[in-house]
């Protein structure tokens, strides 16, 4: 958590940024945690998984597909030759809301 705000809030990143930090495990499997610009440690994010996924396999550290576990739970990360995706894991619904009607048409609007 410390590295993740330090690095967030460093000078190098006028607009703050995002920071993944990844361990191989083995030739199949990645552990990451991630910090989100403003919102802090998250349990799992499916774009940072696949960075990692795709950082490990350029770097030849791990064979696709890989597996990549985050405190929020495991996603299975392939890619082709060319690095396309593909992201399989569980669902949950962690939270649901309802958007006001002047929010909508102000979107609408844009």
């Amino acid at each position: 958590r410390e590295w993740g705000a330090e690095l967030e809030n460093n000078p190098m990143f006028p607009n703050r940024t995002n920071v993944q930090f990844a361990q191989v495990l083995d030739e199949r499997t990645v552990d990451v945690r991630v910090w989100e610009r403003g919102a802090g440690e998250t349990q799992a994010s499916g774009s940072s998984s696949c960075a990692a996924a795709s950082a490990a396999v350029r770097l030849g550290l791990v064979k696709a597909p890989v597996k990549v576990n985050a405190p929020g739970g495991t996603l299975r990360i392939d890619l082709d030759a060319d690095y396309n995706l593909t992201m399989e894991g569980a669902v949950d619904e962690v939270g649901r809301g309802k958007l006001s009607s002047s929010f909508v048409r102000e979107l609408k609007g844009r």
